[in-house]
């Protein structure tokens, strides 16, 4: 049970190792981290520095090697995948570099599919709030559109609408400018920080771009696997 003054997200001691051709690999080390609800988070660092591999850990997309990470006062490495994967469906929120929109569903349905996956809403109530968002986002004259018939930009409006159907307590978000050119990046990015604020829900932020950072409350540094 998480307590309100309790951190959304808590970590110690997190180790990730792989296995490669040489042996074994350690990707990160020895992280600790507590980030509290309702804030901010870049997480900057260099190619290959760990930073979408700590976004993973931080959102059960995959498991730790040793440590542990609670996330909204649940012990990730006591759960199954998919224990995992109902307290995402409920509480977070993902935006990526590469959309990962379903193309063979329209910018309505696409949005509308995680209140399906989360059960407990009805279909016209779903379709609704899916298109107060695409309104929202810009996009209430491209419902009916597929992935490949939108660009960059509006898919990932379409994304970010998406990720804020379920009402999420927490957004992910992987290198969002990152397919983008810088204006539609800019606009994007607003909008991504308009929504957050508008729906009170904590976000974490993967990012080259300093510029960007300097927009969150707190920057975490990874170098060489480490908290710098």
């Amino acid at each position: 049970m998480l307590n309100k003054t309790d951190p959304v997200i808590e970590v110690r001691g997190l180790c990730k190792k792989v296995k490669d051709a040489t042996g074994e690999l350690t990707i990160l080390e020895d992280i600790d981290l507590a980030i509290d609800a309702g804030s901010s988070v870049a997480i900057v660092g260099a190619s290959g520095s760990g930073k979408s591999t700590l976004l993973g850990l931080l959102a059960g997309l995959d498991s730790a090697s040793s440590g542990s990470v609670r996330l909204l006062g649940r012990e990730l490495t006591e759960l199954s995948e998919d224990e995992r994967a109902a307290l995402r469906s409920g509480s977070v929120g993902f935006v990526f570099q590469s959309f990962q929109l379903m193309p063979h569903l329209t910018a309505l349905e696409n949005v509308t599919l995680p209140l399906e996956l989360q059960g407990g809403i009805g279909t016209r109530e779903a379709a609704a709030r899916a298109r107060g968002l695409l309104e929202q986002v810009g996009l209430d004259k491209r419902t009916g559109h597929y992935p490949k018939l939108l660009s960059g930009g509006e898919q990932q409006r379409v994304a970010l609408a998406r990720a804020f159907v379920t009402r999420p307590a927490i957004l992910f978000a992987d290198e969002p400018t990152g397919s983008l050119d810088a204006a539609t990046g800019r606009a994007v990015i607003d909008l991504m920080f308009e929504m957050n604020r508008a729906n009170g829900a904590t976000l974490i932020l993967v990012t080259h771009d300093i510029e960007l950072a300097r927009r969150c409350d707190t920057t975490v540094t990874i170098e060489a696997g480490r908290l710098a």
